[in-house]
């Protein structure tokens, strides 16, 4: 029901959905006023067919002299230009302001001008003047700016993009373009992303998207959206999916399988079905009867192959590589601490402190020199127990445990008591002896 940002709280105030006319009017006002201000003042591009509109989006960028280069103070005086009443500041993302709706302009009724006996309860009216929420983001680059533009035009066109281009091992997010690690990405999302690009005329070139029609304005119709969307090179349709929960692409990025199709929606895109119709009806609609038309049916690219085409062409190799590499050495290190070195030391006597001691005493010796390379027993398994890939070989570990494990065993229990000892001692020279002041 509108921008909702003002809709909770001790003084709510109403912000219904604005019809188009007033919608554009007001967008309009304000980029007037903050063209003032701005260097660049824009829009994202509105999705097909909408009638009315929860808020209003502004992106800006380069304070004119004379205006704070801070982000807040900046959003401070944009809403005082605007006219707001209420302003909630979130940095690094948009700001809500809280505009009056125009008094030129005709609104939903209040309470008060609401007249007895209309079908409208009066719980259903707002008691007080409705209001306009207008977000407002200031963007410390003209590129962030272009990049905003480009992944919230066209309403939800970039939740149909996105879980197109998913299962293939990308990701665009409010930042760039990514290349996902899949060794990595059920584990560390973030870890897993490697930079490919922010910039749209590359991540649509690369992803087979024309870009006459993009930026041209809002498209005609929601089918014109859809047909657009699936001239992306990684979309194609199994052979039926009436009745299934599939987007058109595998899970392993590879949609040119026979044979029944899968529940293939990520959880969030089942979550994003409930309250982006958009999205839901290329779910439901357009992608089942490109089905029955026997349309998309040709793609045999997988994951592998994007990946391949993405590390040529953004030139990420060797991070993409050193990135898995030194993920899976790390995992491989756990792998090698819990399910052999731990192992292979026997479990202590929970009666004996001195079996206890000794224990931990091995295991910490063991650590430092198979996982860190110490030196400092004296014994060193050197690269017997590697690979020629850095990865540790298990049962050459087990073997140098069974072969050392006493003698490093007696070394690291006897420091461990010399460092007792030398503690013990110095507390005693630090504690007042009975009779001294």
């Amino acid at each position: 029901m509108g921008g909702n940002a003002f809709a909770s709280g001790p003084d709510p105030l109403p912000t219904p959905r604005m019809p188009k006319n007033v919608y554009l009017l007001v967008k309009e006002r304000c980029h007037s006023i903050l063209r003032e201000m701005y260097e660049v003042v824009d829009s994202p591009i509105e999705g097909p067919g909408k009638e009315d509109f929860g808020d209003i989006d502004i992106l800006l960028f380069g304070p004119k002299p004379g205006l704070p280069q801070d982000n807040e103070a900046g959003v401070r005086q944009v809403a005082q230009a605007l006219g707001a009443v209420r302003v909630i500041f979130i940095p690094e993302s948009s700001s809500n302001l809280a505009i009056p709706w125009p008094s030129d302009v005709d609104h939903p009724p209040t309470a008060k001008e609401s007249a007895e006996g209309e079908e409208q309860s009066e719980s259903q009216i707002p008691a007080v003047a409705p209001h306009i929420q207008v977000d407002v983001r200031i963007c410390d680059d003209l590129k962030k700016l272009q990049w905003q533009l480009f992944k919230h035009a066209h309403g939800d066109i970039w939740n149909i993009l996105g879980s197109t281009i998913r299962p293939f091992g990308l990701t665009a997010d409010e930042g760039a373009l990514w290349l996902r690690v899949p060794e990595i990405e059920n584990l560390n999302r973030k870890r897993a992303k490697v930079f490919l690009t922010s910039d749209p005329e590359e991540v649509m070139d690369f992803i087979g998207l024309p870009t006459p029609g993009y930026w041209d304005g809002p498209f005609a119709t929601l089918n014109d959206l859809y047909e657009y969307a699936a001239q992306c090179r990684m979309f194609s349709v199994p052979r039926s999916v009436e009745g299934s929960d599939t987007g058109g692409t595998s899970s392993e990025g590879n949609a040119a399988s026979e044979g029944p199709p899968k529940r293939k929606l990520k959880a969030n895109d089942r979550r994003r079905m409930n309250y982006r119709p958009i999205f839901r009806k290329w779910i439901e609609e357009f992608v089942p009867e490109c089905s029955k038309q026997g349309r998309f049916r040709e793609l045999s690219l997988t994951r592998e192959e994007v990946t391949q085409q993405a590390m040529d062409r953004f030139t990420v190799k060797k991070e993409f590589e050193q990135r898995r590499q030194e993920f899976l050495l790390e995992r491989d290190r756990d792998a090698i601490w819990k399910n052999v070195i731990k192992v292979q030391v026997p479990e202590a006597d929970l009666s004996d402190t001195k079996s206890i001691t000794y224990r931990g005493c091995l295991l910490k010796a063991l650590k430092k020199i198979i996982l860190e390379g110490e030196e400092t027993h004296g014994v060193v398994p050197g690269d017997s127990i590697k690979d020629e890939n850095g990865f540790f070989i298990p049962a050459a570990v087990k073997t140098f445990i069974h072969e050392n494990k006493d003698e490093l065993g007696s070394k690291a229990y006897g420091l461990h008591h010399e460092a007792y000892l030398l503690t013990k001692e110095a507390k005693a020279k630090d504690t007042p002896q009975a009779g001294e002041s």
